[in-house]
């Protein structure tokens, strides 16, 4: 097990004078104390980016953004400088059940903790005829392969030309027969819960072992061809060391085309047991740069960030800034980083430009952009990876399906659900998830609808209070 690093705690109260802190924003965000929307700022102090509120209630509350401000200034100025606020969304989350067949000490979603009702599937028609074709539909819940009629959604979906992808503990669907029936449904991609190979971080994450589970669906996706994203709950001080253990199997297991390293965060369950164990997406980068000997890179990621939002530009895609991206190249003996592949070094003075001139046309910088990531593929030899790489952009313009992407690729996140202490209204105004549910509604920021429900679920608990104290 790796040993717990010192980091900042997700929260501390300060009312120090603000002697060397450089201010890199001034925004607004949520109080993580009372959850109202305060004043905010975002600085670096000591080698520290932390995103600060000042509430007139709770005073000063600060959260742990990244410890390298340098990489974190640098892409925040490129994202906003190229990324208009008013993209529409095309990526939701339905919330389909608070159910859940597992209790995990670290969920986020409070799963059967509170009274919701399953999402009506004549609601989610409601909402699907008025937007259009082309969605990407997250199903999720709690735990949506709990509900009966699963197989119907997806089929709805499906026949509605949307994009459908599952998120689960992977309980229901270690039968085959049962993941087939979501298959021939139209079920495009699988997004399972996979923590590492070890039942003893299973034990503190999910409260009960996993491997045989995870080992039985595998062995199900596999045989089925089901595009896979394997999902690693990051908690400091305890499973790090799964990290490339995880993308080492990926790399040799075509079925995976994806691997995201998510922050466990404070919401549900999580919001105070795990309170200094919790992790940011930039974080996740040098864990995963430390446990694969630098292989993968944060000077790599820092380049490959640039493109990635220079391709969000140029389909106009909305993408939260939080989430950060690299893609590795699965060969016969594991895998190498895309900077074998891909000259980042020649790129980046390229992006860099693109940034001047998409702002006076985009007639003349798309191409420039396009001519210069194919170049930069040829400098390494990685013709065949120059046909991945634009099937890949394309899947932005059209709806990000990961049963399309080809065999040599592995898209690799970091990624944490938005909390509280981390929610930034600039940030999540261009969030890259909404949601659907019944308890909150529609939101068109997946964000927001996090902070929205941990508003309801505290007054929800404060209301229990109060009538079990006077009973």
């Amino acid at each position: 097990m790796s040993e717990p690093q010192s980091v900042l705690p997700d929260v501390t109260h300060s009312d120090d004078a603000d002697d060397k802190v450089t201010v890199l924003r001034i925004t607004r965000g949520t109080c993580p104390i009372c959850i109202e929307i305060v004043d905010a700022r975002l600085i670096v102090e000591s080698g520290r980016v932390l995103l600060e509120k000042n509430c007139p209630d709770h005073g000063k509350n600060r959260a742990l953004l990244s410890e390298s401000p340098a990489y974190f200034a640098e892409l925040l100025e490129f994202y906003h400088d190229i990324l208009p606020q008013d993209l529409p969304q095309r990526d939701f989350i339905l919330r389909l059940t608070a159910r859940c067949n597992m209790r995990c000490p670290i969920c986020l979603a409070s799963s059967d903790q509170f009274e919701e009702e399953d999402l009506p599937k004549e609601q989610l028609a409601a909402f699907l005829k008025g937007r259009g074709r082309r969605l990407k539909l997250d199903l999720m819940g709690a735990e949506p392969t709990v509900r009966d009629d699963l197989a119907e959604i997806i089929r709805m979906a499906d026949q509605g030309g949307h994009i459908t992808a599952l998120h689960t503990n992977g309980l229901e669907i270690t039968d085959p027969a049962k993941l087939k029936k979501l298959v021939d449904a139209g079920l495009k991609e699988v997004h399972l819960q996979f923590d590492g190979f070890e039942d003893e971080h299973d034990l503190v994450l999910r409260g009960r072992p996993m491997r045989a589970v995870r080992e039985k669906v595998l062995a199900a996706l596999e045989q089925y061809g089901v595009a896979t994203d394997l999902v690693v709950t990051i908690l400091r001080g305890l499973n790090e060391n799964q990290m490339e253990p995880v993308l080492t199997y990926a790399a040799e297991h075509p079925f995976v085309k994806e691997v995201f390293y998510l922050g466990c965060r404070r919401l549900g369950r999580a919001t105070d047991d795990f309170a200094d164990q919790v992790i940011a997406p930039d974080e996740l980068i040098d864990d995963l740069e430390r446990e694969t000997s630098g292989r993968i890179s944060r000077e790599d990621i820092r380049i490959f960030q640039k493109l990635y939002f220079s391709l969000l530009a140029v389909f106009r895609v909305r993408k939260c800034f939080y989430i950060h991206h690299y893609i590795v190249i699965r060969t016969r003996d594991g895998y190498r980083p895309l900077s074998e592949q891909m000259d980042l070094a020649y790129l980046e003075p390229r992006l860099e430009r693109f940034r001047r001139m998409i702002k006076k046309s985009r007639l003349l910088s798309v191409p420039y952009l396009m001519f210069h990531c194919g170049i930069s593929v040829l400098r390494k030899g990685g013709l065949a990876l120059l046909v991945d790489g634009m099937l890949l952009s394309l899947l932005l313009a059209l709806g990000f399906d990961l049963s399309r992407i080809k065999r040599r690729i592995i898209l690799v996140g970091f990624i944490s659900a938005c909390d509280p202490w981390i929610h930034d209204i600039e940030i999540s105004a261009n969030c890259g998830k909404g949601e659907v549910a019944t308890d909150i509604g529609v939101h068109e920021a997946g964000a927001d609808a996090n902070v929205e429900r941990e508003r309801v679920h505290r007054e929800a608990e404060k209301k229990s209070t109060r009538v079990h104290g006077i009973s």
